[in-house]
């Protein structure tokens, strides 16, 4: 069931960093959204067809900056969504917003492709299992990892079917806290993505064919980041692979230091690429900071709580931006030294990925809201609800952010 949401009032608020509106005060702002019988909006203008918000982490590299336009609104009220679109499922897919379209996955096992401005469905494409990974689009086409593990083509307009390309069986026993499938990347041509099967995979984009396969130490759950003629991804094996984008064949290794609880360091983080050098977490509590043409480390930053560091970093103008889990850390370093530039208690865990537009800081936080903060000082500037954890990341697209949330539902709000 789809909802459209009036133009109505919402209860200011005012929040203190980053603990958030009331239960009462979100209760009332999402009562708003009654169950489709409310107006419909007026569609926001300008909704990007070839923006960098159609795939994962924005480009290639995964630094978390997109080219587009952000939210317009600072402060005062808590930001009532402009629609949500009803799954009944769980939803850990981050949005990609191409053609005045929205595609997302769900735990439904559906990629929803929805219309930017009302949210009206347009068509969607069962898989087996929960869909957990975040489409991709280029030129017209949609990929993605299926709940099934495969990886999947369709055609943009009308969701058919252009190819699959069938992955091996889950490497092992589910890992723990296993929230996220690898996401596509595409880059010159080709399809490059992580498997439950350990393996990373090289596919031709116009017919799914593969070009080469590499086997990594564990499953793989973190998305590759590719720059520089080079894959970068993680296992959770805790080894950050550099592999050549043309061949496969492994350039160099990186080893997590790994903890007490976690001895593999895992990492589920996708790596972000940025002035020759590779960005990462893992789950012994640390940000990894390592030369991209050696594999060297430059520096680590371990939280001292000993929480998980999945969320991917972005990285813009000398600094890098990641958060935490148990520790409830949004942090801002110094790219080049690892040091600590400004600090922020998000109130509860996280584990999306930040996305950077313009001075701005966009955040899914797990205990419910999409936040949007000044990257300077760390400075919450605006928010909009859901009822449920956010594990996925925002969406940020002309003026508008999509999120999708474990209440049941995908939103939009501006």
């Amino acid at each position: 069931m789809q909802n459209t949401i009036a133009d109505a009032a919402v209860p200011k608020v005012t929040a203190a960093p980053v603990r958030r509106m009331a239960p009462r005060l979100l209760a009332a702002a999402l009562a708003l959204m009654s169950a489709g019988t409310a107006a419909p909006c007026p569609a926001h203008a300008g909704v990007s067809t070839t923006g960098t918000a159609a795939m994962f982490r924005c480009d290639p590299a995964h630094d978390g900056v997109c080219d587009t336009r952000g939210i317009g609104h600072v402060g005062g009220p808590y930001r009532r969504p402009l629609w949500r679109f009803r799954t009944g499922q769980l939803n850990r897919s981050t949005p990609a917003v191409a053609g005045g379209m929205v595609y997302v996955g769900s735990d439904s096992g559906y990629l929803y492709a929805l219309n930017a401005a009302d949210g009206q469905l347009k068509w969607r494409f069962t898989t087996q299992g929960e869909l957990n990974s975040s489409p991709t689009c280029d030129h017209g086409r949609v990929y993605f990892t299926g709940g099934d593990g495969d990886v999947y083509a369709l055609d943009a307009r009308d969701g058919h079917r252009l190819w699959m390309f069938r992955t091996g069986p889950l490497d092992g026993k589910r890992p723990e806290w296993d929230f996220f499938q690898s996401s596509p990347v595409v880059a010159d041509g080709v399809v490059y993505v992580g498997s439950g099967d350990g393996k990373v995979y090289a596919l031709d984009a116009q017919t799914g064919a593969q070009r080469w396969a590499f086997r990594t130490d564990g499953v793989v759950r973190s998305s590759p980041a590719v720059a520089g003629g080079t894959v970068y991804v993680g296992s959770m094996g805790g080894t950050l692979y550099a592999l050549d984008a043309r061949d496969g064949r492994k350039r160099w290794s990186f080893k997590t230091q790994g903890n007490k609880d976690f001895p593999l360091g895992e990492i589920q983080s996708t790596p972000a690429v940025a002035d020759g050098t590779v960005y990462f977490g893992s789950r012994d509590s640390t940000l990894y900071a390592l030369d991209a043409k050696t594999g060297a480390q430059r520096w680590a930053d371990r939280d001292p709580q000993g929480a998980w560091v999945i969320s991917g970093p972005a990285v813009a103008h000398g600094t890098v931006y990641f958060a935490t889990s148990d520790s409830h850390r949004i942090e801002a370093v110094d790219a080049a030294s690892g040091k600590t530039r400004w600090n922020v208690d998000a109130g509860g865990r996280v584990f999306a990925s930040p996305v950077l537009v313009g001075t701005r800081l966009y955040l899914g936080l797990a205990d419910g809201e999409a936040v949007w903060m000044d990257k300077a000082t760390g400075k919450l500037l605006g928010e909009a609800p859901s009822e449920g954890t956010i594990y996925g990341s925002v969406a940020v697209s002309d003026g508008v952010i999509y999120y999708a949330s474990d209440d049941g539902y995908v939103y939009a709000a501006k």
